[in-house]
């Protein structure tokens, strides 16, 4: 019976078997050290012969020469982000003096200088990320956007029936929203002149985006997890760079123990402040009590909320992490580990620069976040980026892109 090396490219295990035992692109678990490889028959095959050392006995004595040590070895790649706040200073403050000259008719080409100038400034194994779209395909979809914006709201002041139609066609577009912003979002991102793409699943959009959201509260909740989970997923595995599909490793008890974490440690800290806020009423406090112990006892009204919003944040952070660590593209895989109280507190002191200097740090607080962000994101790559191929590109309408803009629809990762 003929028989085939299958080798692990990543510690160079190999084993003979059966050919044909394996299919050809199957995807194949090193028993030594775990990693998934897909195996390439063709490639087997020319790694197969044995080179030979010529002897001056002749071709019968001739020797094996000693097998080549595996190439394939895993790598961490790191992000990073280069910009300055100064510079993106310079871009934010004549976008947005721009943007109120014009009305809001240079939204489109602000969006794509700002995005051009963040992409080229995100960086993965020393080489940037780019921006590609057409500010004149943003601005024909900002137009319909804008449309739709003001029939709605010259509906909620002159005719509720036109704000109902209105407001239900947006909410049944929702999902076809997200499809294609995406689509316009990842066809004109490119990083080493290779586009990223994204399968317009419709059927799935509206199953994850329309029946899953209107389940959740009719179970109080309880469906929200697996909502989410199913979102994520649906963004990852229909997302491609070039013509290689994105996986998602992540389940579904991964999503539920998060939020039974941070709903447990809320819970945990309300049952504490709770006999504060009755001493904050004066229940348990002697008559005449004052100064410092009623002060203290009213600390506790605060400390809820803010629990509240820190939980917000680590739902957040954690959910960030675990999206991007359970993505896998062919034989690289992302690891994501950001720190909630890290990036709290991010956000609370670009919060208090961003109102004491009326909105001008913005631009700084941009830069602090996202430079955070890429410092804490890696990828461990086995492969080389160049091999993977292009997809063909087509030319996508931004309508959904900008239409959801204007409406606050948010489908990042």
């Amino acid at each position: 019976m003929d028989r085939e090396t299958v080798s692990c490219p990543a510690c160079g295990f190999s084993r003979d078997m059966p050919a044909g035992t394996i299919p050809d692109g199957a995807q194949v678990t090193c028993p030594r050290c775990r990693d998934t490889f897909m195996f390439a028959r063709g490639a087997a095959a020319e790694a197969d012969p044995v080179p030979t050392i010529a002897s001056p006995q002749g071709p019968e004595a001739a020797v094996a020469a000693p097998a080549a040590p595996p190439t394939a070895c895993p790598r961490t790649l790191r992000f990073s982000f280069t910009g300055a706040a100064r510079e993106y200073f310079g871009i934010w403050i004549v976008n947005t003096l721009l943007k109120i000259l014009t009305l809001g008719v240079y939204s489109a080409w602000a969006k794509v200088r700002k995005r051009r100038y963040l992409y080229g400034n995100t960086m993965l194994h020393g080489a940037p990320f780019d921006y590609l779209a057409n500010p004149r395909v943003l601005f024909r979809g900002w137009l319909i956007g804008v449309l739709a914006f003001l029939l709605y709201t010259l509906g909620t002041n002159y005719s509720p029936t036109l704000s109902f139609v209105i407001g239900a066609l947006f909410f049944a577009a929702v999902p076809w929203l997200v499809v294609r912003s995406r689509l316009f979002n990842l066809r004109n991102t490119s990083y080493r002149n290779l586009r990223f793409t994204f399968r317009a699943d419709y059927r799935q959009a509206y199953l994850v985006y329309g029946l899953l959201s209107l389940l959740v509260p009719l179970t109080l909740g309880l469906l929200y997890p697996y909502a989410a989970y199913r979102r994520k997923r649906f963004l990852v595995e229909n997302s491609a760079y070039g013509t290689t599909s994105f996986s998602f490793t992540a389940t579904t008890r991964d999503f539920y123990l998060l939020y039974l974490k941070a709903v447990a440690g809320f819970v945990a800290i309300v049952i504490v402040a709770v006999p504060f806020l009755f001493l904050a009423g004066g229940a348990f406090l002697p008559a005449g009590t004052g100064g410092p112990w009623r002060l203290a006892a009213v600390l506790p009204a605060f400390l809820i909320p803010l629990a509240y919003l820190y939980f917000v944040i680590y739902i957040s952070t954690n959910e960030t992490n675990l999206v991007w660590s359970g993505t896998q593209v062919a034989g690289a895989r992302f690891t994501c580990s950001l720190r909630a109280r890290h990036m709290a507190w991010l956000y609370l002191s670009n919060a208090v620069a961003i109102f004491l200097t009326l909105g001008l740090m913005i631009p700084w607080a941009t830069v602090r976040v996202l430079r955070y962000r890429m410092e804490n994101l890696t990828v461990l790559a086995t492969g080389d980026l160049e091999e993977f191929a292009a997809a063909p590109t087509e030319e996508v309408t931004a309508t959904g892109e900008e239409i959801g803009d204007i409406f606050g629809i948010d489908v990042a990762l």
